[in-house]
């Protein structure tokens, strides 16, 4: 039953509280007067760069509702903030001065509104009984609370790794971060071909094999496979040999922290986990704390992969990648909406792109210069995932690898640097023709 603002004033007014109820009403209340638990003084600045280190690990909706919020530890040494769905977790180390340590947590994405609106000055952070309240101390008085949950009720978050530890030289190139690129590089060449089918989970997780002197990573949808594999030296590799297959998740968040100004310093392989331990601008500048990201491995085996790539294909086809992907995104438009099928008609000298759409009536066709000197073939493909892996070739030309309409083609790039072996496998889609 609900009761208006007026019928609330017309009961209180009948029915007033006694002065000993209102009393044990206010004193239930905890306020900015009470001792706190946790106390500490820290600039928006860094506490928005906590923040928005663990914040997407958040989920948006879960059945244990304390993984809403971001769990904040205070000691001696600084303060602490963390975040995990219980598959990913991370621990940002920030710089701050403690007058009394403590630990809670509060709601994740209001508490980060709260601190991106605030001015770039110190803020006061002030843990009490069931409430976290912020305070400015700079430009006049501002008071932002919220209520928490004991840290108490937090998971525990994985702390030590036992297992092989491959370290990543700081000066490695021209950008101070040559190991760490290569592995950005390497996640964005094959995650996109990870599968999104949970009735497969092997299949999520990229395969992450280091051993006699290469790094190799390897995704599949079963549609697609893709393999980027690169000659490294043994103080690259630190003499590791092992293998994981590693959500794609965790290697996305790993890739946006060291967008944003993180250096892999580590990787410590686990049995049943991996960490990244990354170290921040200001850490290295002696100010702030690094990064550790912790991620649970998919179990395994993996695929053989090996054995699903071709080794026959003797038909070559190569293309400007400038003029192919422009060309399969515009024929694309009108292509069906459930295959997106473009139809390759190859001959020598030259490839006809062509799509079809039955709900619109629609049809598209171009033809592009290309060196081909075999028999007449037409396969089609999926253009989204052929677009795919367009995006990430690097070369000038592009070149396929076929055998017959309905096969695997490989597609690689037509140079490569020494030691770097970068393929996609696709498979084509049954002509509609």
């Amino acid at each position: 039953m609900l009761f208006c603002p007026i019928s609330v004033l017309f009961l209180s007014t009948l029915f007033p509280p006694s002065p000993s109820a209102s009393k044990s009403i206010s004193s239930t209340i905890p306020s900015i007067e009470e001792s706190p638990f946790m106390k500490v003084v820290i600039s928006q600045d860094e506490l928005l760069r906590g923040i928005n280190a663990v914040l997407d690990v958040v989920p948006s909706k879960t059945a244990l509702p304390v993984l809403s919020n971001l769990l904040f530890e205070a000691s001696g040494g600084g303060l602490k903030v963390s975040a995990t769905d219980l598959d990913i977790s991370i621990v940002c180390e920030l710089s701050a001065t403690v007058e009394e340590g403590g630990a809670t947590t509060v709601p994740a994405r209001k508490f980060a509104e709260i601190v991106r609106e605030l001015p770039h000055d110190a803020i006061v952070l002030i843990a009490e009984e069931g409430r976290v309240t912020l305070q400015r101390q700079i430009g006049g008085a501002g008071t932002y609370a919220l209520m928490s949950v004991p840290a108490d009720d937090f998971p525990e978050l994985p702390s030590n790794i036992e297992g092989p530890e491959l370290g990543f030289e700081a000066n490695s190139d021209a950008d101070g971060n040559g190991q760490a690129a290569l592995l950005k590089d390497m996640i964005s060449k094959t995650a996109f071909a990870v599968s999104r089918d949970e009735t497969r989970p092997v299949l999520n997780g990229v395969l992450w094999q280091i051993g006699d002197n290469r790094m190799t990573m390897v995704a599949t949808d079963g549609a697609r496979l893709v393999k980027y594999s690169k000659t490294v030296t043994d103080s690259q590799s630190g003499g590791v040999s092992t293998e994981a297959i590693v959500p794609t998740r965790a290697l996305n968040h790993l890739s946006k922290l060291m967008a944003s100004g993180s250096r892999l310093g580590r990787v410590q392989f686990g049995q049943n986990h991996l960490m990244f331990d990354l170290s921040s601008a200001k850490e290295e500048q002696g100010e702030g704390g690094g990064v550790r990201l912790f991620s649970r491995l998919v179990e395994g085996p993996y695929v053989d992969y090996e054995q699903v790539i071709p080794q026959g294909n003797e038909k070559q086809l190569k293309i400007a990648n400038s003029l192919l992907s422009p060309a399969v995104r515009r024929v694309s438009i009108l292509s069906s909406s459930q295959t997106h099928q473009v139809r390759f008609l190859i001959t020598p000298g030259e490839v006809e792109l062509s799509a079809t759409s039955q709900e619109i009536g629609g049809e598209a066709r171009e033809t592009l210069e290309a060196e081909y000197g075999e028999d007449e073939m037409a396969i089609g493909y999926n253009s989204t995932y052929l677009l795919d892996i367009l995006r990430r070739i690097d070369s000038d030309h592009v070149v396929f690898e076929l055998d017959s309409p309905v096969t695997a083609g490989i597609i690689r790039p037509s140079e490569q640097p020494e030691g770097e072996d970068y393929l996609c496998l696709l498979m084509p889609l049954r002509l509609n023709d």
